[in-house]
């Protein structure tokens, strides 16, 4: 028996594996490494075997009464602990997960301070880079081990932030304490600062902006910026997306159009904006928009509208969408003296004037058809990024719908009522102020304003309501997708897309619409490849999709006590059995459980606060209560 030896294997099942303490041990022994208790459950023993050292976890203690048979002999008693098998250590490098079970009798030790550092990979933060000594990060430090306190936990930087991973947690465990620290140690490295990171925050409650502002200031290659999700148009910081950016996808998911009646009108309506707001005019274009002016008021002429209604509707259609060709003033006669506008005059109900001999529908009519081309089978689309604002891409909607009824059902406008209407609410709401033309001329400008110099930009939605904040948060990740996806290599600017409270835009839901997808879904799926990251925190584990939890490879779990999220934990969540269930429920504020690809082994880690800590704080109750006032009576 070694110093290190505490007991010795005396059950091996497929249900468990139990050692017997030996006799005589107190509570602690006497190590080369230090003091050390017997038998802590969540501390770790070694199994020395042939070409491996087997490293388990104690999970459970029990005492073992040994009464012997003589009478009015003294009860004597053993300790028996419960061993999860961890992992092996094999050439000096830990594998999670064993190779082969232990055998019975063999010693069980507690672990030494080398095979400890093994484990938990706590030497070798940095490479060298240069011939200069300088070096770059591969491990960050996030914490403290709670069972060994004189151990730092680390990470692995590419298998941590290189994949989707989640906080989750009650409110008040320390969530958000955690996500700001662990940045905040990102930044602390000035030789080699980490200037290529991209963090795009979601900040739902407003903390995090307190908690980034120093980071400039501690490292001046590093630059942190929030933006507010307001209408208030004359705050300095306000967010603005590009409201062209938008495909028919994304509106669809938006305004939750039917497929059949309403998508096609949108992919219409993108189709007119880009041609009507785009900067070319050449011969090919004026043609395109005289095609598409004439179907529609011919089809405005034709209609069993009234003559009033006629009038109006072709009025309110060349106030925004006209040519040189066809509009309100264009002349209509070889003597140029009669206009659009002189001809729809409304008299007794009926389109008439005095000083025209044959009827003002034909003519008007008569002259549209000139501009009808009969081989035009589709809208072409412009290769260069067309701007347009909200109330430009409204106004195409409308007019989509009265083209669409030209050349098919005049119906449409029925099947679309609800979709205008959507959209109208969705352009006088707060969103319609965020969704705008914005001052840049590609996606690739704006990207590169909101991220190129800046390693953190955090979005600020807490003055949003929950639909306003999804749709800002969803078109977001959307925009982002598709830039990344643009580009010519792959993954070669990751994003780290991290979500505050993220039940409340990453649903467990079942309907995806007429799209067929949910956007974090895709992302969670499709985003690694391409280097946009997922980062969800959430205190409401059970609301959020499947798919996406799925997806993470990396989990820190504060306390959770509702049964039912701990239910769907450990139904979701890879590396995590019931034991690591149940020890979840009286982690200490700032303590959480840390699992996953990144890190050997589930290590119990205690995170220091940050600093300065987000604006999270829980409201000081006895002290806004009880305060000094005038005491005298009324």
């Amino acid at each position: 028996m070694n110093s290190r030896s505490i007991g010795k294997l005396v059950s091996i099942s497929q249900t468990g594996i139990i050692a017997e303490i030996y006799s005589g041990l107190g509570n602690y022994i006497t190590t080369n490494d230090g003091v050390r208790f017997v038998g802590e459950i969540g501390s770790y023993i070694s199994i020395y075997d042939i070409g491996r050292t087997i490293i388990g976890e104690i999970t459970g203690v029990v005492e073992k009464p040994d009464i012997k048979d003589r009478e009015l002999s003294k009860p004597n008693s053993t300790r028996q602990v419960y061993i999860s098998m961890i992992g092996e250590i094999v050439a000096g490098k830990f594998n999670f997960g064993v190779s082969k079970m232990p055998l019975i009798f063999s010693e069980i030790n507690i672990i030494s301070e080398s095979d400890l550092k093994t484990v938990l990979e706590v030497e070798d933060n940095e490479i060298k880079v240069d011939d200069n000594e300088n070096t770059r990060a591969t491990l960050l430090e996030i914490g403290q081990s709670v069972i060994f306190q004189d151990y730092a936990v680390k990470v692995n930087i590419d298998k941590f932030f290189g994949f989707h991973f989640a906080v989750l947690g009650n409110t008040g465990a320390g969530k958000s304490n955690t996500i700001a620290s662990i940045i905040q140690e990102i930044y602390k490295k000035t030789n080699y600062s980490a200037k290529g990171s991209k963090f795009v925050f979601i900040d739902s409650n407003g903390e995090y902006a307190q908690a980034f502002d120093g980071i400039s200031g501690k490292n001046n290659e590093i630059s942190a910026k929030t933006l507010l999700a307001t209408d208030d148009l004359n705050v300095a910081n306000r967010l603005e997306i590009p409201v062209w950016t938008l495909s028919a996808d994304d509106w669809a998911i938006l305004l939750h159009a039917t497929e059949k009646t309403q998508i096609p009108i949108l992919k219409r309506a993108i189709d007119i904006a880009q041609i009507f707001f785009a900067p070319n005019n050449t011969e090919d274009s004026k043609s395109l928009k005289n095609h598409i002016l004439a179907s529609v008021l011919i089809g405005i002429l034709t209609s069993s509208d009234t003559s009033p209604s006629k009038c109006d509707k072709l009025k309110i259609v060349l106030a925004k969408f006209y040519t040189n060709d066809i509009s309100l003033t264009a002349k209509l006669d070889d003597n140029g003296t009669k206009t659009f506008q002189d001809l729809l005059i409304v008299d007794y109900g009926q389109i008439k004037n005095k000083d025209l001999k044959e009827d003002v529908l034909l003519s008007l009519i008569g002259y549209l058809e000139k501009h009808i081309k009969s081989d035009i089978r589709d809208l072409s689309k412009n290769n260069i990024s067309v701007i347009y604002d909200i109330d430009d891409f409204y106004q195409a909607v409308q007019f989509a719908t009265l083209y669409e009824g030209s050349i098919s059902s005049q119906r449409i406008q029925e099947y679309t009522s609800t979709l205008v209407t959507r959209l109208e609410t969705l352009k006088d709401g707060i969103q319609g102020k965020i969704l705008t033309k914005t001052d840049f001329n590609s996606v690739d400008d704006y990207v590169n304003h909101m991220l190129g110099e800046n390693q953190v930009l955090n979005i600020d939605v807490s003055s949003l309501d929950d639909s306003s904040a999804e749709v800002v948060t969803k078109v977001l990740a959307k925009l982002l997708l598709d830039y990344l996806k643009s580009k010519q290599q792959k993954a070669d600017m990751p994003i780290n897309f991290i979500i505050e409270e993220a039940h409340r835009f990453i649903r467990n839901e079942t309907n995806y619409g007429s799209v067929g997808y949910n956007i974090f879904e895709r992302i969670a799926k499709e985003g690694r490849k391409f280097g946009l990251l997922l980062g969800i925190s959430s205190q409401r584990p059970r609301e959020l999709s499947k798919t996406v939890v799925s997806q993470c490879s990396n989990f820190i779990i504060h306390r959770i006590q509702n049964p039912d999220d701990l239910l769907y934990i450990r139904q979701m969540v890879p590396y995590v059995n019931q034991d690591m269930i149940e020890r979840l429920t009286y982690l200490q504020t700032g303590n959480a459980l840390v699992f996953g690809t990144a890190i050997n082994l589930p290590t119990l880690t205690k995170f220091l606060p940050a600093n300065p800590k987000p604006d999270s704080e829980n409201a000081k109750i006895s002290e806004k209560w009880y305060i000094q006032g005038n005491t005298d009576l009324i």
